[in-house]
């Protein structure tokens, strides 16, 4: 049976060589997640996103998202680039493109577990959504969608009096739209990385938690502020 022993183990390697490839980002099972809630959530939470193309060369364009859900699927995703972009070109409608959320992220120290024997790591989560982006192209659709991504922006981090869009002049928000142009994607596939620690005993993780207390990294605040401060003027 040897021959037929060695059929199979080729068979199954060619069948997880073509899930692989079928893949945006590899993610090994323990960190597969699937909760559609969560991941849309997710994907609203952190909605500063990466536009990632591969028509002409690989393309990418960090961008503010807006999604709209869907009762039967997992709806759709919008955002703008500037006209002068070249990764314009990228999105016709009949290429695919990987948006990708990044969520927070940190390193792992060895010290934080209960075994002697571990090594360090990084843990972070991330939703790559997959599908082929169209322009719009209804001046009227665009404007609603502006107004939609600074309304919620501006209720969550405006910090103050809310700011709306409405109350700028039409000709000058006709103009503005004149320089940008705006996506919407239907999501057509999903997928969830959360390497957060799970796989580590039960033990662990209010260590991990305590560890992860201590802020890591620079605040954009903090990077603001010593990027100012390297101006000349």
């Amino acid at each position: 049976m040897p021959e037929r022993r060695d059929f199979l183990l080729a068979l199954s390697a060619l069948t997880a060589t073509a899930e692989a490839e079928g893949q945006s980002i590899y993610i090994p099972e323990r960190q597969v997640e699937k909760d559609k809630p969560l991941l849309l959530d997710f994907m609203e939470v952190y909605a500063f996103a990466m536009v990632i193309t591969a028509k002409g060369g690989i393309q990418t364009t960090n961008v503010p998202t807006l999604l709209e859900r869907s009762a039967t699927g997992w709806g759709k995703v919008w955002w703008h680039l500037a006209a002068g972009n070249p990764q314009n070109a990228a999105l016709t409608g009949m290429e695919e493109a990987v948006v990708v959320f990044h969520g927070p992220h940190a390193y792992i120290s060895p010290n934080w577990y209960t075994a002697e024997r571990a090594v360090p790591t990084w843990n972070f989560a991330v939703v790559n959504v997959s599908g082929k982006p169209r322009r719009i192209d209804d001046d009227e659709a665009f404007a609603a969608s502006l107004v939609k991504l600074v309304s919620k922006n501006e209720s969550k981090y405006g910090g103050g009096k809310i700011w709306d869009l409405t109350k700028m002049p039409t000709a000058y928000l006709k103009g503005m739209r004149q320089g940008i142009v705006a996506y919407e994607m239907a999501i057509e596939k999903v997928e969830g990385k959360f390497k957060l620690g799970q796989e580590r005993v039960a033990a662990d993780r209010p260590l991990i938690l305590k560890g992860l207390e201590a802020p890591q990294g620079r605040s954009i605040f903090e990077l603001t502020r010593d990027y100012y401060k390297r101006m000349k003027r």
